[in-house]
């Protein structure tokens, strides 16, 4: 089935050139006039994508975008806006929103950066389903997390932390990388938040285990490995 996005925009004219752009790429669109019902749509109906027009901004836009990052993260928002100003721009990424575009645009440069945001979350997509490392089990629907059948009680950031480093099971994540995707950083930060939630989850994963899951890549980042027989 072909990808389905939920486009959010207050003006039809504008609604109707993005919805052509995108059914030429193959996508479905699911059209919503208001924040009523878009938030009814997703209640129901799982997405995508999700494309929201804050030129024609409501009051809930933001909410809604902070909702869609706490219900489902996986799912990618990308944000029009006609204003160039840094803080508008810095502020929908600290809202959650993955990719913003600037208005005038043009087509081919809009369809590319919808294209890249599917091909990026289309491999969390399919980790929606519990995640089993080794005897680490997370499940992203409940955010439960268990380790040799014992529950770990996490934070919301611990657990986004953790299941970032699962969706990147024995891979190497730079600490820039996972201060885009987890913390929503999109420029460069001098901070040792990273560091610090790896402390607090070495403390909970890996405390009184034998084989320790949570590993440094000095210089690099962190990653989460499984123990060699179950890799």
């Amino acid at each position: 089935m072909n990808p389905l996005i939920l486009l959010m925009d207050g003006n039809e004219a504008s609604a109707t050139t993005y919805t052509r752009q995108l059914e030429q790429e193959g996508y479905q669109v699911v059209y919503a006039r208001n924040i009523s019902e878009g938030k009814s749509y997703l209640d129901e109906n799982p997405v995508n994508l999700l494309l929201l027009n804050m030129d024609n901004e409501q009051p809930d836009t933001q909410g809604l975008i902070r909702t869609m990052q706490q219900n489902d993260p996986i799912v990618p928002v990308f944000v029009m806006i006609s204003s160039d100003d840094e803080n508008h721009i810095v502020s929908c990424f600290e809202q959650g929103a993955h990719d913003v575009i600037v208005q005038p645009f043009s087509p081919r440069v809009f369809q590319a950066r919808v294209a890249n945001l599917l091909r990026i979350f289309g491999t969390a997509r399919d980790v929606k389903r519990p995640i089993q490392a080794g005897d680490l089990h997370i499940d992203s629907g409940s955010r439960l997390v268990s380790r040799d059948g014992q529950k770990l009680e996490l934070t919301p950031k611990e657990f986004d932390l953790l299941f970032h480093l699962a969706i990147h099971l024995n891979q190497v994540c730079s600490r820039q990388q996972i201060l885009k995707d987890v913390w929503k950083h999109d420029y460069i930060v001098d901070t040792n938040v990273v560091d610090v939630y790896i402390r607090h989850l070495r403390v909970k994963v890996d405390k009184g285990q034998r084989f320790k899951m949570i590993r440094t890549e000095r210089g690099i980042g962190y990653s989460l490995r499984t123990p060699p027989e179950t890799e």
